[in-house]
Order: structure tokens, then sequence, then C-alpha cells
């Protein structure tokens, strides 16, 4: 088991010698994002190393003429064109102008990750660098779930300080790099069952992290991987019904009676009057919404009703991320936000127009599968919470984008190759 792993190790160690600088600026991004070493470290929290990063980056890549910028690429943009405009006429201009850069911010990082790839054996490391950066915090909240007992708390498992510090942006985190992570385990089809321990950490943190918006995206992406297999047959569906009983039974009860409740506890129907509230400002605002970031302080305002009750005294966003893009930024940005989903989502099959698929194009399948089910999970938990600007999307977006030039390079060679071969046997006759 651990020989495996130790020669998996090895493998890694001398596919990442020999890289291009570009990619290594990749890496840099990814584990400075998601394992935050500069955080762990306060030594190291001198500079603002993310951000240095991504600027040697961009200089790189257009010494080496390796920017391209792609029509999602001007989407992006334009979404953050939309919350500037938003902020420009915004009800609240001091509320909207705090951070009028985050919209840019992430549409810069989307054209750097999406730049730093230029093949599928440096995808395929990025993928691993990413999931060894995340699988410190899946390991971490599934440690906590288990010293609890796999019990209920009603503040879940905060995360580390950041975006994924609350419980249930975390818990999401986790629910889609689970299911991100399956169909490129499968694809490997490993010698040791020790690479499962990473998807099954970060479920058990979705469990620990009381997140009901949480549990139902990583349900929702787990049942898609089933259907993308094929496997909804009698025998899995048997298997499948002792597992959630399983899981059921060692539910805690709190997380039960809550999920029973859902739609009439006063979780529920707060969450439904910010969403009434949310599409009457749109109604109101259709063009540019109420402002960027000013969901809490319009509601507060004019729809909140002052009762002296715990959550009356709260400025609250507005727990869906539709309603928020819609509510804030108006109607135009709404529309270019769920296109974000259509561009990571695909429903082709890459491998119905090759009889003998390339290893590369089997790995881009298995990739298309894995970025099809964390879009999915990412919409479930999004119409649960306000993370329109929180860094799930732009990751996959950036993702997306390295899948489709990727196809698009290895169906060149595939035809290259053929034309080649068909010319040596025209020779030949």
């Amino acid at each position: 088991m651990f020989s495996v792993l130790k020669k998996d190790l090895k493998a890694f160690r001398q596919n990442l010698k020999g890289q291009d600088s570009i990619f290594y600026l990749g890496l840099a991004f990814i584990v400075l994002y998601y394992l935050r070493p500069q955080v762990i470290i306060p030594g190291l929290n001198i500079i603002p190393w993310l951000q240095i990063t991504i600027l040697f980056g961009f200089m790189a890549m257009i010494g080496n003429s390796r920017l391209k910028v792609t029509g999602t690429h001007f989407l992006v943009f334009l979404f953050a064109t939309l919350a500037w405009l938003s902020v420009m006429n915004s009800l609240y201009p001091d509320i909207s102008s705090r951070n009028i850069t985050t919209p840019f911010i992430f549409a810069l990082e989307v054209l750097f990750l999406s730049n730093c790839v230029k093949n599928v054996k440096q995808l395929q490391l990025l993928m691993i660098v990413f999931f060894l950066s995340i699988f410190k915090m899946s390991l971490f909240g599934a440690r906590v779930w288990a010293s609890r007992g796999f019990g209920f708390a009603a503040w879940g498992i905060q995360g580390p300080p950041g975006f994924f510090q609350n419980s249930g942006e975390f818990s999401l985190l986790m629910a889609i790099s689970a299911v991100m992570s399956i169909p490129l385990i499968l694809y490997m089809k490993p010698k040791t069952k020790l690479y499962w321990l990473f998807p099954i950490t970060a479920a058990m943190t979705v469990m620990g992290a009381s997140s009901r918006g949480g549990q139902l995206a990583l349900l929702v992406g787990l049942i898609y991987l089933l259907l993308a297999y094929k496997k909804i047959r009698f025998k899995n569906l048997v298997y499948v019904a002792i597992v959630v009983s399983v899981v059921w039974a060692i539910f805690p009860e709190e997380q039960k009676a809550r999920f029973e409740a859902a739609g009439s506890d006063q979780t529920s129907t707060t969450r439904i009057d910010y969403w009434e509230a949310g599409i009457d400002m749109a109604k109101e605002y259709p063009l540019l919404g109420v402002g960027f970031g000013a969901f809490p302080e319009h509601y507060d305002r004019f729809y909140k009703v002052k009762d002296g009750s715990f959550l009356s005294n709260r400025k609250e966003v507005a727990h869906n991320s539709l309603i928020e893009v819609v509510s804030t930024l108006g109607i135009p940005a709404l529309i270019l936000y769920i296109w974000f989903h259509f561009s990571v989502f695909s429903s082709r099959s890459l491998l119905k127009k090759h009889k003998e698929p390339v290893p590369e194009i089997v790995f881009l399948e298995s990739f298309r599968v894995s970025l099809n089910g964390a879009i999915l999970t990412y919409f479930v938990g999004a119409i649960f919470m306000s993370i329109a600007f929180y860094p799930y999307i732009y990751f996959l977006l950036g993702l997306a984008i390295i899948r489709v030039r990727l196809y698009k390079e290895e169906e060149r060679e595939v035809r290259k190759h053929r034309e080649i071969y068909s010319a040596k046997a025209a020779r030949a006759q």
C-alpha cells in the first residue's frame, strides 16, 4: 500500500521537473490560495505573495506570447464591468465601493489560471496539487467531526481564515472538491485504496459542518456522477440504499430534525423573505440593481421587520447567489452569471468521436465529468448561499477554459496523425 504511494510520489516529483516557469507560477497560485502557507507561517506574511505570483505570471505569459483571451474571458470581464457600473450607480456608494476591485481580481485570476497550463500532463499535475492542498482542510474537518463522536454542532466546522472560514462556505468547498476528485480517481485506477481518503474525508467534513445547503449540494453532485457513469442499476441502487441508511443512522438527531423542518423553520422562512425582497429589488432596479454588495443595507432599511428578535438586529445577505446578483447588479449581470454555469458544464462526451481515443482524450473526458459534477454541486449550494463573489465558480471557469483549449489541441493532433497515416498508406499502395 505505502510502497505504491512512494512510487506514485516519486513519479509525481519526476513529472514536476522540467516544466516551464509559467506552470510553476500556476502551481504557486494554487498553493498560496488553498494551502495558504503565508497564513500558517506568520513570518511569511510580510509581502503579497499571491499578487506577486500573478504579476510575474502575466509578465512571463506576455514575454512568451502565452497570454490568450477567449470569449469566456470577455464575459467574465464584462460581468466585472457591470459590477463596477453598479457601484457607480449604487444607492449606497460608500458600501458598494468598499470592494470595488473584487470582481476584476476574480476576472484576472480566471485569465491567469487558464493560461498557466499548456498540455494535459500539466493539467493533471495542477489538479494533484489542488487536491493535496484541499486534503489538509478535509482531513482537519473529518478529525473535528470524529472528535465530536460524529455529533451535531450548531456552529458546524470553521474553515481557514478567508473565503472559506464560515461553516457553510467551507462545507461547499469540500462538497465540490469531493465530487471533482471521484472521476479523476476512477481515471487513475490507483493500485491502493488510500486515494479514496480524500473524497471520504471531504464528505465527512460536509456532514460535520451542519450546512443543509452543502449536504444537499454533495448529494446532487454524487447522483450526477452515478448518472454520468450509468451506474443506476438495481445492484448499485441497493448499495446506495445501504450506504444512505448507514449514513442516516449515524447522522446527528439535531441535523435530521433540521432537514425534517426544512421549509417551515425560522431559517427557511427568513430566507424566503430575503429572496422575495431580492426579487422585488430587481423589479424596481432591473438594469444595475441597488448596488454591488448593498443587499444587506437595502433589505435592512426597507424590508426588515424590526420586532426586537435576534435576526432583526442583524444585517443579512441574500442567502442565494442568483438573488444576490440580480438584486445588486441587475438582470444583465444575472444572465451572465447563469451563462458561467453553462460555460463550465458540457453535455457532449469527448469519446463519441473517437473509436480508439488516445490517453489524453480519455483523461479530458474524465475531467469533463469532474467539472460537470463540480458546477452542479456549486449551483445547488449557491441557491442557499451568497457566494457569487467567492472563488468557486471562477476557479471552475479557469479549468473549463483549459479543458476546451486542450481538447481542441488534442483533436488537431489526432487529425494530424491520421493524415500522416493516410498519406503513408496511400504511398504504400
